[in-house]
């Protein structure tokens, strides 16, 4: 991944969390939107993130037909609308069954499914307010036992 990301490049191609769990119709809206209603972020890990929060950019990509982006998209969405963390996604993803060279269809999927090497979504990486990759989380956190207390984890690291 290039040191420098051309975040508004990016906010051009991309949703925030709320329009992206919102713009979602069937089963699959459903079931993201029932996650974000049932999600209590951790109030002690929420006020550590709290300073942090007008300092970062989160790029999430990310599928209606993933479990894990179900469960993690929700819990941007709240980070999102509780500390105004800024939340980009990448919504739509597809895998490139019939291409031997290739696990994503790109497009429809964004060129940083290559670019960024993602090889399982969510694919969620932290960066700065000019662009510089803070870090990445692949799939669901870690180290820590949410998402919120992993990205927390990342940023003091």
């Amino acid at each position: 991944m290039p040191t420098m990301t051309d975040l508004d490049d990016i906010r051009e191609r991309t949703v925030s969390a709320t329009e992206y769990v919102e713009s979602m119709d069937g089963k699959e809206g459903d079931m993201f939107r029932e996650a974000y209603r049932q999600y209590r972020l951790d109030p002690a890990t929420v006020e550590e993130l709290r300073p942090l929060a007008d300092d970062i950019v989160v790029v999430v990509i990310s599928a209606k037909w993933c479990k894990d982006c179900r469960n993690a998209v929700p819990v941007l969405r709240h980070l999102e609308e509780t500390l105004g963390i800024e939340v980009r996604v990448f919504g739509n993803v597809k895998t490139a069954p019939l291409d031997p060279d290739h696990q994503w269809k790109v497009p429809p999927s964004p060129p940083e499914m290559e670019d960024w090497g993602v090889t399982r979504i969510p694919w969620i990486v932290l960066f700065d307010r000019q662009g510089n990759r803070l870090g990445t989380i692949v799939e669901r956190p870690a180290v820590m036992p949410t998402l919120e207390a992993e990205i927390l984890h990342l940023l003091k690291g």
